[in-house]
């Protein structure tokens, strides 16, 4: 302007004509307008070139100069860009991101296809592939999940490495257990299974507030969850798009574990009307969904239905498992002004499981009782907000993340309980000296837990990029806040009518345990960064995790945990092999992983003992009489501390033409897992003696305080929760894929693993001997550092051969399954203990003098060789074969799988026996219908 100013005064000081300034103007504005050029960016996706890509985001850079947009409806985005080397940036949710030079001359218009982030595109893949980031992770597509026709979340477990094909076991709780030999199965060392965390779309699944148990060590234990982690039976996988199971280091984004991340994204979006009908050899499943298009482009609904019911046993329709899953999911998105992109994600979600095992009386002696029936209803809501801006700069993304789920659980048993000896009444709840009446020899009780668990979850977290030279890197830093609660009447029934006669509980309200909170901070960078032909990705992060709401008493009170989490990619130089590069990658990581105590845990039920003071029976019942001495014990553990693990792992990968091989060496060991210990305590009460007493001559029952007694002494032994566990871990898992090879349509995966387990208690041990001298049993009680562990080992190799035919529509695999061995041996156990509670209840070390004592010998505990002998399973070689046709321009597929096909388990000898082993096919079959 100032220099058009200037020269229009310049011209009319010369007094030349205003024809030559006039054109003046129209040559400098023609000059200015070759300087832009107009650029259309149309984003399409690379699958289906015809699906455009709305609120892309499009950055354009050259130099210092940074400017973008978002594409409209049409997935276009229109700008009037300077000529010049520009470098475009194309991104967008659930899409991996576009990065190209361009020269910019002219007007042009530039088609950038984007690939899809969840798939593999081309390619049909009906296995788990490993990750190729920087940890160790399986991922499972939409693909995979329908041919493998799975019936539950727990049929997955086969797609990991080390994993093999199970027959469906539903009545029992289905707990997760990854890297761990295949036969480890012991109450003591359920924490990985609970140190597992199951997210669905970014949720946590929170069990720490489940009670749900009928009496300790009862005979349905196997049903419950409480302590053990998430039940995979209740998760339906025909809702899933992906699942990644991280088996290594996880992000620091997410805690509550110490062994493994399952994280689940669900489907979202427009779909077909979706159907399936499965049914095997236990169970039948149906499934209905569909995605629909909401008013506008950018909002879309999903509903869905699910139901299971399987027979435990088929031929014994009294016991068996059902299961309705059902969600409503909306997903919608908007711009906010021109570089922020807005999407929310919400969800209704329902699971309801359902558990009967009824005997039958015709079966049994007298017609007896025993009916076992759980019904969970459990109904939660999800929301998440994410704020995101593609476009160049140090803010990325903004998430906040709520979940709140609510259930109604009820555990129903009937038992017809017989007795061999007389019990007093299990009624008194308070300590002290009571009269109660006799336990019936022969009765029928009734029990009901009733639990009302409740969670709520938020979590906010900030994604920034920055870069300092040229390393490039993301900064995440977050927060989450999440509450358990237990809003049930707990345990209803009528103490005079117990489950079992030697109770040692009473009822006993769940809404009288505190709530739970936990709070946690982290922040994670990961950089990426270029050497030459090297590239390096460091991810480096910190986690820190406390329990609020405690009692001054818990050591955990005010304690945080920090753990601290590294993973580390190298990329190395990639080599020419006649004309194909050959790629090359190591990957390691190590880090701590913290899982707080459940509600259980941190607030057990009291144990209540009654000794048996006076037992008086006579034949008239008027005179009958029974007084106790109850002692209600608090066995809370008020310094149990998190159960940590350290891991460490290190991987290669190694990819060329298609084909790769990962193999992976990895090692955890975690010592402070929750168990339930012995503890030992001394206990008096008087026995009276009412021989002598004449009830004829008072008309009445005798009174304690009026009979003679002698005071005895007894040790009880009885269990808390303590960190007294320990889990190590090691094994290699190796995973090998091939590309599809031509003409046959085959690719073959290798994969598989050798894992070792050692299970063992960190902590001694009390033990009582049941050894009765002089007419009484022993009152004296050994502290044992023996181990009371196993060490399991397994080794597998899986190989899977699958065809696709796209002309046929055909898909099949043929699977060989060879688990070339399983060990398991019972650690050494001297018997020998290192300390001893006497009559007094002191405590003093065992020495070799006891080993003459008339009674301290007795402490000690006789092995036999054979019990520390180890137990090798030979090789087991299975063939499976699973196939899919699609009919009816694809709308119609028909799928069929038989496991065992072929088995070939060869005998061995084990104890001087020779042991046969048998088995039998398991098949099913499966209409899927797309609308």
């Amino acid at each position: 302007i100032v220099f058009l100013y200037v020269k229009y005064n310049v011209l009319k000081v010369r007094k030349v004509h205003k024809q030559r300034f006039v054109l003046f103007i129209i040559l400098s504005m023609t000059m200015f307008v070759t300087w832009a050029s107009r650029i259309t960016i149309k984003v399409v996706e690379s699958e289906n070139r015809n699906q455009k890509i709305e609120f892309a985001g499009v950055a354009f850079a050259m130099g210092n100069v940074n400017h973008g947009g978002l594409t409209d409806e049409n997935g276009c985005y229109v700008a009037d860009i300077k000529e010049g080397e520009w470098t475009i940036t194309v991104s967008a949710v659930g899409y991996k991101p576009v990065t190209k030079k361009v020269v910019i001359k002219d007007d042009a218009l530039y088609v950038i296809a984007l690939e899809s982030s969840y798939q593999q595109i081309g390619e049909i893949v009906v296995t788990a592939r490993e990750s190729q980031g920087a940890t160790s992770a399986s991922l499972i597509d939409g693909a995979a999940m329908e041919h493998l026709q799975p019936s539950s979340f727990t049929d997955l477990m086969e797609l990991l490495p080390g994993g093999v094909s199970k027959d469906p076991e539903m009545g029992s709780a289905n707990v997760i257990k990854l890297r761990q030999a295949d036969n480890v199965g012991t109450t003591d060392y359920n924490t990985s299974s609970l140190g597992t965390s199951f997210v669905v779309d970014g949720v946590p699944v929170n069990t720490n507030a489940g009670m749900q148990v009928v009496t300790a060590n009862s005979e349905n234990e196997e049903r419950s969850t409480v302590g053990k982690g998430v039940d995979m039976r209740a998760i339906s996988t025909d809702d899933i798009e992906s699942v990644e199971v991280v088996r290594g280091i996880a992000s620091v984004e997410y805690g509550e574990l110490t062994s493994g991340l399952v994280n689940i994204k669900r489907k979202r979006g427009v779909t077909n009307l979706q159907a399936r009908f499965k049914a095997d050899m236990q169970s039948q499943l149906f499934y209905v969904g569909k995605g629909f298009q909401m008013p506008g482009d950018d909002w879309t609904m999903n509903v869905s239905l699910d139901y299971m019911d399987s027979k435990v046993d088929p031929r014994n329709n009294r016991e068996n498992y059902k299961r309705v899953n059902g969600s409503i999911r909306s997903n919608k998105q908007w711009s906010i002004g021109n570089s922020i992109i807005a999407s929310w994600a919400s969800s209704v979600n329902y699971t309801g499981t359902f558990e009967r095992d009824k005997n039958d009386p015709d079966l049994t002696l007298n017609g007896t009782k025993d009916f076992y029936v759980s019904d969970d209803n459990k109904i939660s809501f999800n929301n998440t907000l994410v704020l995101r801006n593609p476009l160049a700069g140090f803010f990325n993304s903004l998430t906040i993340t709520q979940g709140f789920s609510y259930a109604w659980e009820r555990l129903h048993q009937e038992k017809t309980v017989a007795s061999s000896r007389i019990y007093p009444l299990p009624i008194s709840t308070i300590p002290g000296e009571h009269y109660v009446g006799y336990l019936p020899m022969l009765y029928e009780a009734e029990m009901d837990v009733k639990g009302e668990p409740m969670t709520a979850f938020m979590k906010m977290q900030g994604l920034f990029k920055y870069n300092i030279g040229k390393v490039e890197s993301r900064l995440k830093v977050g927060g989450d806040w999440n509450m358990s609660k237990n809003y049930g009447a707990g345990r209803v029934y009528d103490p005079s009518r117990p489950i079992n006669p030697d109770n040692t509980m009473r009822p006993r309200a769940f809404d009288d345990i505190p709530a739970m909170h936990q709070l946690s901070f982290y922040a994670e960078n990961v950089s990426n960064i270029s050497a030459g032909n090297h590239k390096l990705e460091l991810m480096i992060g910190l986690r820190e995790t406390q329990l609020l709401n405690l009692g001054a008493k818990y050591a955990l009170r005010g304690k945080a945990y920090l753990d601290p989490r590294v993973n580390l990619q190298w990329q190395l130089p990639s080599v020419d092999v006649d004309g194909h590069l050959l790629k090359w990658d190591i990957v390691g990581g190590l880090g701590w992983h913290t899982k707080m105590p459940v509600a259980a845990y941190l607030y057990p039920d009291p144990y209540y003992l009654d000794y048996v003071q006076l037992n008086y029976f006579h034949n008239e019942e008027a005179f009958r009489t029974m007084n106790v001495r109850t002692y209600v014990e608090d066995v809370t553990n008020y310094d149990i501390k998190a159960a940590r693990n350290f891991k460490w792992e290190v991987r290669g990968d190694v990819s060329y033409r298609g084909n790769r091989l990962s193999v992976t060496y990895f090692r955890e060991n975690m010592t402070d897992g929750f168990r339930h210990s012995s503890i030992a305590r001394q206990f008096s009460y008087n026995r009276y003696d009412a021989s002598d007493y004449d009830p004829y001559s008072t008309n009445r029952a005798p009174q304690i305080d009026e009979l003679p007694y002698e005071t005895r002494y007894e040790h009880k032994v009885f269990d808390n929760v303590t960190n007294g566990s320990r889990t190590l871990k090691e094994g290699i898992e190796y995973t090998m894929s091939t590309m599809r090879f031509p003409v046959v349509r085959t690719r073959l995966t290798v994969s598989g693993a050798w894992f070792r387990t050692v299970l063992d208690n960190s902590q001694p041990l009390w033990y009582k001997p049941t050894v009765i001298l002089n007419g009484r049993e022993i009152q004296y009680v050994g502290l044992y550092d023996d181990s009371d562990g196993r060490t399991y080992e397994s080794f597998n190799t899986n190989f899977m051969f699958d065809t696709d035919v796209p002309s046929l529509k055909l898909n099949f695999s043929i699977a060989i399954q060879n688990m070339w061995y399983t060990s398991s041996r019972t650690h050494w156990k001297s018997g020998v203990p290192i300390a001893y509670m006497d009559v007094d209840g002191n405590v003093y070390p065992y020495t070799e003098e006891c080993l003459d004592d008339a009674y301290l010998q007795h402490l000690v505990r006789n092995y036999t060789e054979g019990a520390f002998m180890e137990r090798r399973i030979p090789v087991t070689t299975n063939v499976n074969i699973k196939a899919t046709k699609k009919i009816w321009q694809d709308r119609i597929g028909i799928a069929l799988y038989v496991n065992r096909l072929l088995s070939i388990q060869p005998d061995y000898e084990y104890g001087g026996k020779i042991q046969r082993r048998y088995s039998s096919p398991y098949f099913g079959m499966e209409l899927n219908l797309k609308l």
